[in-house]
């Protein structure tokens, strides 16, 4: 037993009621001795490891305990500011008390959350009116436009005949009047179709090379006339240095500077109009330069300078009375400047006059002789031998439009509808269709999709009062090759007939 170590308790045991020589002669005795021992060794073991245990998870149950009455604190403190803040955010300052103040919260939050959606369900419903009615309004103009420019056709078609055509010297004055009437009828409509293309976000400028001074000129010998009724004069100042071989788009500058000057003829009696043309700057290609419109009218009071840019408005409403227009002129070319990354400023004098100005910076073509963009308008060719095909139901229309042709040796087979024009046109040979797009029967869409199914060849020129944009891109996408809007500048239309007839010989 001298080997073993015996446990404490153990050996006080074995001391106590055995002798050393009765253990040395039972070797029995000494091999169940060794068991109880090792029994006893365990117990121990078992009772130290139980002990520890005992005081690590009493340590780790504290932590955790701590951990949660912490974050239960905190629960308490961040649910008591919520419960503030929505109580703030409903007007309301009665406290939340007890046991209820979980269910008052989820309450609180489920009604914030239905008034939130039922507003949600408020703007939706807001959008989707505001752009029905926006489709409304364009169709609207679409249809006020085609009932307005189709009389309106006939009376300007029917003026330029009378020009052409011998008359009695006394009614040439009348003819003169009708023919202005006409004219301003006709940029009122433009201007408001113009307004809502632009509202739409569909217009693009163009890039063609021009002669701006050369535009210029041309826009005051248009309006010379009509100043000429206000006792008016106009004069052009241009800097010798001045760049005039430009590429932009023409036709917007045209409406910008007619617009600018228009303007100040409607707002001056007896007095002049000024265009100056300032060059600023010419760097690596780009002229920039400075377009100002000079007035000695009535000029416009302080008061209204920040009124006169919005939409449907005048200075004064004695102004529209008595000088008329819609109040779009001014929108339209602010809103087109933007196009042109530029911007409309004045200065004005109330009995004075206006100086109305804006500066560009536009590339300069230095490659190509620029056209002079209205001369081709200015002058009509002779287009003797052309064979067109016109698709159009309104009597009166078809009967201008031929009398016009005809003064240019232009030859005119009429369709009276777009299933008519398609037989026809299997039956003969055009060198171009002249499509009205509105009509009985089969319309003009339909009617240039089949004849371009067997032809992609042959010029399809839309001859339309529909001018809304949505309509003529349409047309395009049908295959129509351009299109001429109703009631027509009979030069335009000699211009884009010669256009198509020289590329089509």
């Amino acid at each position: 037993m001298n080997k073993i170590v015996l446990h404490r308790h153990l050996s006080r045991q074995i001391d106590k009621y055995l002798s050393v020589n009765e253990l040395a002669k039972n070797t029995q005795l000494e091999a169940f001795i060794t068991a109880i021992n090792q029994t006893y060794m365990n117990y121990e073991k078992d009772a130290e490891l139980f002990e520890q245990s005992t005081l690590l998870n009493e340590q780790e149950y504290s932590e955790v305990n701590a951990r949660l009455k912490d974050e239960l604190a905190k629960k308490q403190v961040f649910e008591a500011h919520l419960i503030e803040l929505i109580q703030q955010l409903n007007g309301e300052s009665k406290p939340l008390e007890g046991e209820a103040n979980l269910l008052n919260l989820i309450h609180i939050l489920n009604r914030e959350i239905e008034v939130k959606h039922e507003y949600q369900v408020q703007l939706n419903q807001a959008r989707i009116d505001a752009v029905n009615a926006n489709e409304a309004k364009s169709e609207f103009l679409s249809i006020m436009s085609h009932e307005i420019r189709t009389p309106l056709n006939a009376i300007i078609g029917l003026v330029y005949i009378m020009e052409k055509e011998d008359v009695l010297e006394s009614y040439r004055e009348n003819i003169q009047v009708l023919k202005l009437s006409a004219q301003n009828l006709f940029l009122l409509i433009n201007d408001i179709l113009d307004f809502n293309k632009i509202e739409a976000g569909k217009i693009e400028l163009e890039k063609t090379a021009f002669d701006f001074k050369n535009l210029v000129q041309q826009i005051m010998r248009a309006l010379h006339a009509r100043a000429n009724e206000n006792l008016n004069s106009i004069s052009l100042e241009i800097e010798d240095d001045f760049v005039t071989n430009l590429v932009s788009d023409p036709l917007r500058l045209n409406q910008i500077i007619t617009n600018l000057v228009s303007n100040a003829i409607k707002f001056t009696q007896n007095g002049t109009i000024t265009i100056r043309l300032s060059q600023l700057d010419v760097t690596a290609g780009i002229s920039t330069f400075k377009v100002e419109v000079i007035d000695t009218g009535i000029g416009i009071d302080k008061a209204q300078f920040t009124s006169i840019f919005e939409k449907f408005t005048q200075a004064e409403t004695r102004t529209s009375r008595q000088f008329g227009g819609t109040g779009l002129g001014l929108v339209i070319t602010k809103r087109l400047l933007h196009l042109f990354d530029s911007d409309i400023a004045f200065e004005s004098t109330l009995g004075v006059g206006t100086n109305f100005y804006f500066t560009l910076s536009l590339p300069i073509d230095a490659h190509s002789k620029p056209s002079s963009y209205s001369d081709d308008l200015q002058s009509e060719v002779m287009l003797n031998g052309l064979n067109i095909l016109l698709v159009e139901d309104n009597k009166i229309n078809i009967k201008i439009a031929d009398k016009i042709m005809s003064h240019w040796g232009v030859h005119v087979t009429v369709a009276e509808n777009g299933l008519m024009g398609v037989e026809m046109y299997e039956k003969g040979k055009y060198d171009i269709v002249l499509m009205d797009l509105s009509m009985p029967v089969m319309d003009g869409y339909e009617a240039t999709r089949i004849i371009r199914k067997t032809d992609a060849e042959v010029p399809i020129i839309a001859f339309t009062a529909s001018a809304s944009f949505g309509y003529l891109e349409r047309a395009m996408e049908v295959g129509i090759n351009e299109y001429v809007i109703k009631p027509f500048n009979p030069k335009e239309l000699n211009l884009k007939l010669k256009k198509f007839a020289k590329n089509n010989r």
